[in-house]
């Protein structure tokens, strides 16, 4: 213990002796060992933090599916998730949520709040009591029975004073009384944010109400529930799904008309919340990681430089009796040293980075508000730093400690040139460097492309100069169809009449947007789907001017107007995706299709729209007129016109048809687009950020080895100057040295390059992740990067003495 102290007391001598080596070296580790701590806390609040849930390992989703309907997840009907509860051996309970929003009425105002129904076994599926109140149970569940509602904490906080008195008390949500029974804990999320079709909702629950419903006596082909079950202890996932498929093909046979085609298909939570977000986080953590790995390598050059100068104290200690274990240990506690003061600072730089990423991470990325720097964090840190010490230590203390140091002694004092295997090994890190650099080059290269094209997709719509707003009529103002579609058509009537308002829409669900239907039809004669053949289709209630607000085009036929009402034939617009898919050879408009048992007329085709994501082209869309089909209570509201005075004219036309109604989700559309594409720009930033540090580190990293050889070869130099030797043949030399090590690294980058960079696979959007040009362009970068970084060095050479290099020592 003795000698470990003096070891380390020698180790801080040393630094205070020589400053700046320590300042460069702390700083270089602080970069990397705070970046790689940053993106770990992202890793361990979204991935590894556990779900707020008892047994959380022991939950899955349970979906229904149709294969041949192109349907590999939908939600449940009622009746089916009755008959699964009712009949499985595999869970130990089964719960059902569906997501919407209420309006909760106000003494001044209402507001809209997001809220679930939920079966009154919900929550004790997921293991969760309240804070005080009680759970819903049976007799809330049953159809008619009294109103009753549960509350978030952070609802109970903000909307009503942390009250103690709340439970008992009555809330008009949607006009209708509901009884307060109860407030949830805090930190409890449910529904959780489970990804479907690459959406993930990202709002707080602040409400919940029991779905009071006849399940047993539903629609079975009305699909709406989020369906969530325990495992059993000791059944595995495959059981599980065996047992359930066998369920589905027993109701198969039940009830061929609503289940036929259908199955059941099981997924665990956590898998289903975290979709390809795991892959993309891991991705970023394992490029950070390089960047570390070249800091590592920075260092241990820096430390092999620094053992040179340091030849006459390693020979004097030993010639003290120090022997070569000594020697290691004291260089691998120096290493230890720089790389814990490295983790200190790091600490630092984790801390910005986790706040920044935290609050500048995309929304759709689940949990993200959990991100910062707790115990698992610092530990991971400390562990990093300990670990970053032996990695770049190891390497200067073993080539320190062997030299023969006598021999180096007289040789460093005519001025030779280091030993051949300390310069082997300089050149080999310096070769690490640049193939580190390279892959993460390519990396940023490939995502930068793939953003600019994802940018520059064809949406279908024109999102400059469009506003999108929703409205939610009150139930108790609008109880029947016919008000909701008088309300909605009035409104249409005025907001397109409106000076400040170019054309103005409804539709139930913006493109790009979480909330969206589908369905599938039936062609003319047919009386259900052909079942190998997909007749999914995106399904959207749209109102007449919806198309010119959002500027989508007219392809073929008319679009919607006001004669289609209920009372004439039931009438369609169709995209040109949907004619590709299903009327390749035909005009299709004047063809009937059957949608839920009811035969409409197809009368226009319109342009494709990116419904659900930018990533794929736009699937076959079938539209109906809201006043035929009024199936969505709340409507979202397209405004074209100049930001702020559409919305001012909107919110006035609006207020003054009916001051009840709630205005909210206010975006414009360019902002939706966005958000669209925020994930990509995430992860193409962070990646462009590693890959500027990697390349700032490997020149940082040649221009030392370049510069370190000009001066231990200052006398070599000299003489060949001496000797009639052109100074640009000196400036041949110094490149041609620096462009050898680098050319190697570009060789070895390539070919780790080309092994890792299909991990990207899920990342990249219109290129390959071989793209011949990427590593091309990204070669000549690192090219041009290691010329400049060795023509400080050269230039220097070229500027030797050759008389004072003679006299050098």
């Amino acid at each position: 213990m003795a000698s470990l102290w003096q070891d380390v007391k020698l180790s801080l001598r040393m630094l205070r002796r020589n400053p700046g080596f320590g300042f460069i070296a702390v700083l270089t580790l602080a970069l990397g060992i705070g970046g790689t701590s940053a993106i770990f806390s992202v890793v361990n609040g979204v991935l590894l933090r556990p779900f707020p849930y008892g047994d959380p390992d022991r939950l899955v989703v349970v979906w229904e599916r149709n294969l041949t309907r192109g349907l590999p997840y939908m939600v449940v009907s009622p009746p089916n998730y009755a008959d699964w509860r009712d009949q499985n051996n595999v869970f130990d309970e089964m719960g059902a949520f569906s997501r919407r929003r209420y309006i909760l009425e106000g003494e001044a105002e209402s507001s809209v709040v997001r809220g679930a129904t939920v079966t009154a076994g919900m929550f004790s599926v997921v293991g969760v009591s309240p804070l005080f109140g009680r759970l819903f149970n049976g007799e809330d569940d049953r159809e008619g029975s009294a109103r009753v509602v549960l509350l978030s904490y952070g609802s109970w906080q903000t909307r009503f004073g942390a009250d103690p008195n709340v439970v008992g008390s009555s809330i008009r949500l949607g006009g209708i009384p509901h009884t307060v029974v109860g407030v949830m804990p805090q930190g409890f999320e449910f529904p959780p944010p489970i990804v479907l079709e690459g959406a993930i909702p990202t709002e707080e629950t602040e409400l919940w109400v029991p779905f009071a419903m006849d399940m047993e006596g539903g629609n079975r082909s009305a699909h709406f529930m989020t369906v969530i079950a325990r495992l059993k202890s000791g059944v595995d996932l495959s059981t599980a799904d065996a047992e359930m498929s066998t369920i589905a093909h027993r109701l198969q046979q039940e009830y061929p008309s609503s289940n036929a085609g259908w199955d059941v298909t099981l997924t665990p939570l956590d898998r289903q919340v975290l979709g390809d977000v795991s892959v993309q986080l891991m991705i970023l953590l394992g490029a950070v990681g390089l960047v570390l790995l070249i800091a590592c390598v920075n260092v241990a050059n820096l430390l092999l430089a620094r053992g040179t100068t340091r030849l006459k104290e390693f020979a004097l200690r030993a010639s003290l009796g120090a022997g070569r274990g000594r020697l290691v240990r004291q260089l691998i506690t120096e290493s230890l040293g720089l790389s814990l003061m490295g983790g200190l600072a790091g600490l630092g730089v984790a801390l910005w980075g986790a706040k920044a990423l935290a609050r500048l991470g995309p929304q759709d990325i689940p949990r993200l508000e959990g991100v910062g720097l707790d115990a698992s964090v610092l530990g991971f840190t400390a562990l990093v730093s300990l670990l970053t010490g032996v990695l770049f230590g190891l390497a200067p203390a073993f080539q320190g400690a062997s030299e023969n140091l006598s021999q180096r002694l007289r040789e460093a004092g005519r001025g030779q040139a280091e030993s051949r295997g300390s310069s082997r090994l300089r050149s080999a890190l310096v070769v690490a460097e640049v193939g580190l650099s390279l892959v993460l080059l390519v990396g940023a290269g490939l995502l930068i492309q793939s953003f600019v094209r994802l940018s520059g997709v064809d949406t279908g719509f024109d999102a400059r100069d469009r506003l999108t707003l929703r409205i939610a009529p009150l139930e108790s103002r609008y109880p029947e169809d016919p008000h909701l579609v008088a309300a909605y058509t009035e409104l249409e009537r005025r907001l397109n009449s409106t000076p400040g308002i170019r054309a103005a829409g409804f539709i139930n669900s913006i493109p790009l947007a979480v909330d969206r239907g589908g369905t599938s039809f039936t062609k003319e004669g047919e009386t259900e789907v052909p079942p190998n053949e997909n007749r999914s289709v995106n399904f959207a209630v749209v109102t007449p001017t919806y198309f010119q607000a959002m500027g989508v085009r007219l392809v073929s036929g008319r679009q919607f107007g006001e004669a289609d009402g209920p009372q004439v034939e039931p009438v369609v617009i169709v995209n040109d995706a949907f004619v590709r898919a299903h009327f390749p050879d035909q005009d299709p408009v004047g063809v009937r299709l059957g949608v839920h048992g009811q035969a409409f007329r197809i009368v226009g085709v319109v342009g494709g729209v990116r419904h659900n994501t930018l990533r794929h082209d736009p699937n076959p869309s079938i539209y109906v007129p809201y006043a035929q089909i009024p199936w969505s209570r709340s409507m979202s509201l397209v405004v074209r016109g100049e930001r702020d005075a559409a919305l001012a004219a909107a919110r006035g036309v609006i207020r003054q048809f009916d001051p009840t109604l709630p205005i909210y989700d206010v975006r414009s559309m360019e902002q939706i687009l966005g958000e669209s594409l925020a994930r990509m720009r995430f992860s193409t930033t962070l990646m462009l950020a590693f890959a500027i540090v990697a390349l700032l580190l490997a020149g940082v990293g040649i221009y030392g080895v370049i510069s370190y050889s000009v001066s231990r070869r200052t006398q070599e130099i000299g003489v060949r100057l001496a000797i009639g030797a052109e100074r640009s043949d000196v400036l041949q030399l110094v490149l041609g040295q620096g462009m050898r090590l680098v050319g190697i690294g570009i060789l070895a980058g390539v070919v780790a390059a080309l092994g890792l960079s299909r991990f990207l696979g899920s990342l990249v959007y219109g290129v390959g992740t071989t793209d011949v040009w990427t590593f091309v362009g990204v070669a000549l970068v690192l090219v041009v990067a290691a010329v400049l970084a060795c023509y400080l060095p050269a230039r220097r050479a070229m500027r030797v003495d050759p008389v004072e290099a003679l006299r050098y020592e």
